[in-house]
């Protein structure tokens, strides 16, 4: 139960008991969506990219049209400080900032705004079969939102909840995750994750014009330039997937994640782990557990 879990929360401006973070029921953001959160990881004790996540906290404030009353720099101290306090060796950092329950109306205007940071230890462990085989993923039904109609670019918790349906139906079906298109049909991303794929000897990407610029997604695109290999970020349609060789996801929680198959109702693709994927994968946990 994670509402139970020992350990400690920081919670504006004060470090308590993880039991005790607690919010109202009448809190503006569990009506009406208006919170925005990220995702952290620490290794070796060290938070990785902490100040890159705590500057996107504060765009995705801003798409939302709240301040996060606290700066980055300020986020990551305290980040470090808890980190440090509980001795975590690779721990999950989760941050979010929500409009609290001073307004009860479909606007926030004049909402008092919380933050809160929790972290417990959370090593990635996947057997060794997911990295020689690679997960399995059917297709959304659920469609990631034209731009013109969602903050698409933020990281807000309303937008998650179509990944987490999405999520939780490929679970009932035996899948590791969903395959999600964006609202022209091209491939767009994981439920949560980013999406690369290997054709050739380049490495294709969609163009985050309908999901999260990710972090992991932006280190991998600078790992693989680093490594010669040509990254091509463009609309990819479903059908691309007939001519690639290896798939992979990318994020904060993930790492870097090879995909096996990719299954529709109709036509099933199935891809091996081959030398990019698990070359960059292996580049990337250098650079995490070295914390470069």
């Amino acid at each position: 139960m994670f509402d139970n879990l020992k350990g400690l929360i920081w919670m504006d401006g004060k470090i308590i008991d993880w039991s005790s973070a607690r919010c109202h029921i009448m809190t503006h953001a569990l009506h009406y969506a208006s919170s925005v959160y990220e995702g952290i990881r620490s290794y070796d004790g060290k938070l990785f990219k902490g100040i890159e996540h705590y500057e996107r906290l504060h765009t995705s404030a801003e798409y939302l049209d709240f301040k996060v009353p606290y700066k980055p720099e300020e986020l990551v101290h305290i980040s470090q400080k808890i980190i440090k306090k509980q001795k975590f060796k690779e721990g999950y950092i989760r941050a979010i900032s929500w409009c609290g329950s001073k307004v009860m109306t479909v606007s926030h205007n004049n909402s008092n705004v919380h933050t809160a940071i929790a972290i417990w230890e959370r090593p990635v462990i996947y057997d060794d079969k997911i990295h020689t085989e690679g997960i399995r993923m059917n297709i959304a039904k659920w469609r990631r939102p034209d731009p013109r109609t969602a903050p698409v670019h933020s990281k807000a918790s309303g937008l998650y909840m179509i990944s987490s349906m999405s999520k939780k139906s490929s679970e009932k079906l035996g899948y590791n995750d969903s395959l999600m298109l964006d609202y022209e049909n091209n491939i767009a991303e994981a439920t949560s994750s980013n999406i690369f794929m290997v054709i050739g000897k380049k490495l294709f990407t969609p163009i985050p014009n309908s999901f999260l610029n990710g972090i992991t997604r932006q280190i991998v695109i600078k790992i693989a330039k680093k490594m010669g290999i040509t990254v091509c970020e463009k609309a990819i349609p479903l059908q691309f997937l007939n001519e690639a060789s290896e798939v992979f996801l990318t994020g904060t929680a993930v790492e870097v994640l090879p995909v096996g198959i990719i299954e529709s109702k109709k036509q099933k693709w199935m891809f091996r782990p081959s030398d990019i994927t698990n070359n960059i994968r292996k580049e990337y946990n250098n650079m995490t557990r070295g914390n470069d």
